[in-house]
């Protein structure tokens, strides 16, 4: 049986052209995960142009001789079902088409966009951190959910499709306009990251064909009145529901502490009267300390905490597990999910015993305590160093959500 390039050779009898071949073969260089990328070399006259093929491989599971992965890769029969696809069509686009050059063949494999979505998503993901891993991953899944096919190319993904799948959000999965966006968002961050990377033309890109539809977050915050109700309803010292209550108390008080740094907060991080601390959510690769004054009504909370003689490495609440030894950064991260989510769990039933409707999560007290500075502070500079904003501006259209008071007394003043 002859092989796809001895169909390259020319015919006795027949009018010379180009030669044109094709092989597979590995990229030169590792990508920053070590794994190196596959290509499909189309050969004319000794001149090579390369089509990614979407996939990337440990060099160890490559057969050189072959020209196919091997069977120790777990994805080994997806990539070589991919391989003899694409071979497939650059043989079929060299016989169709006349006078055809490498050129052609290379920029039609590219423009059907033959990487597969969800195998490229999944790798893209892979080296991010813990957080946007989860985030995007959850996207992933739900929109894999509703395909159901995991061997979908780019191009299969089109308007139409895009159009059905914020349907199905919205009527199946009863996700609002806020959240739909959000998960499209992250879907689109697939798309930007492949064509960044060459594998993918731009004008393939559905995206630049849709609008995201963004709703108005909805901020849940207490008011005052609320917040006292919060404060005085009984509960039994020592449970769950009090240790609840005191951490969110503790991150009003800290100027809108995120749980992920009440969690992690560590006796070294208190100083007399004073709390300092490297916030877990930054985007900077140079982490900076922030610094505040400890407001009386924290330390009070926290003297329930702190024992006899705390070594300074010791978590000030009992929230993660102090003899459990997290090996990397994500594993504590996935420790911190889990438990913010019971945190979450158990603040309802705080509402709901002090008789609060709302649905109030531990990112609320971060809510609360802006809207309560926008009311009685005015230098939103303060503000926004408190909140440890990075840019005023975010500050601005935070406070802004807030800012129902103005616009109901202008209405009391006009009709009395």
């Amino acid at each position: 049986m002859n092989s796809p390039e001895s169909e390259n050779l020319p015919t006795k009898g027949r009018t010379r052209t180009n030669t044109i071949s094709f092989t597979v073969e590995l990229g030169n260089k590792p990508k920053k995960d070590g794994h190196y990328p596959l290509f499909l070399r189309i050969t004319e006259n000794r001149k090579h142009r390369r089509v990614y093929i979407g996939f990337d491989i440990p060099l160890k599971d490559w057969n050189p001789n072959k020209k196919e992965v091997r069977r120790s890769y777990p994805l080994h029969e997806v990539i070589n079902k991919k391989i003899d696809s694409i071979k497939s069509d650059a043989i079929r686009l060299k016989a169709d088409t006349k006078n055809v050059t490498s050129t052609v063949i290379a920029e039609s494999l590219k423009g059907r966009s033959s990487a597969y979505f969800f195998q490229y998503a999944y790798s893209y993901i892979a080296n991010k951190p813990y957080n946007t891993q989860r985030n995007v991953r959850t996207e992933i899944n739900k929109f894999l959910e509703y395909v159901g096919n995991k061997e979908l190319f780019f191009a299969d993904i089109t308007v139409k499709l895009l159009a059905d799948y914020e349907s199905w959000l919205r009527t199946k999965k009863g996700n609002t306009t806020n959240t739909i966006s959000k998960g499209l968002s992250k879907i689109r961050t697939v798309f930007n990251q492949a064509i960044k990377e060459g594998i993918l033309p731009v004008q393939d890109n559905p995206f630049l064909l849709i609008r995201l539809k963004e709703g108005k977050p909805e901020r849940v915050r207490l008011t005052e009145e609320e917040l006292k109700s919060f404060q005085e309803v009984a509960l039994p010292q020592g449970s769950l529901l009090w240790h609840t209550r005191n951490y969110w108390l503790c991150a009003f008080y800290m100027a809108g502490m995120r749980f992920s740094d009440i969690s992690c907060l560590q006796w070294k991080n208190i100083n007399g009267n004073r709390l300092s601390y490297v916030m877990q959510k930054t985007k900077n690769t140079v982490t900076q300390s922030h610094t505040i004054q400890l407001p009386k009504q924290a330390e009070e909370i926290i003297q329930n905490y702190r024992p006899t003689k705390p070594l300074p490495t010791d978590y000030v609440f009992p929230i993660l597990n102090p003899n459990k030894i997290y090996v990397t950064e994500a594993d504590i991260l996935k420790e911190i999910s889990r438990k913010n989510a019971l945190i979450n769990k158990y603040l309802k039933k705080i509402c709901f015993l002090a008789g609060i409707p709302k649905d109030l999560s531990f990112h609320s007290a971060r809510h609360t305590f802006a809207d309560l500075g926008r009311k009685k502070v005015k230098d939103v500079y303060a503000i926004s160093k408190l909140l440890r904003h990075s840019k005023i501006n975010i500050t601005e259209k935070y406070l802004s959500e807030f800012d129902t008071d103005t616009t109901d007394k202008a209405l009391e003043s006009i009709f009395g």
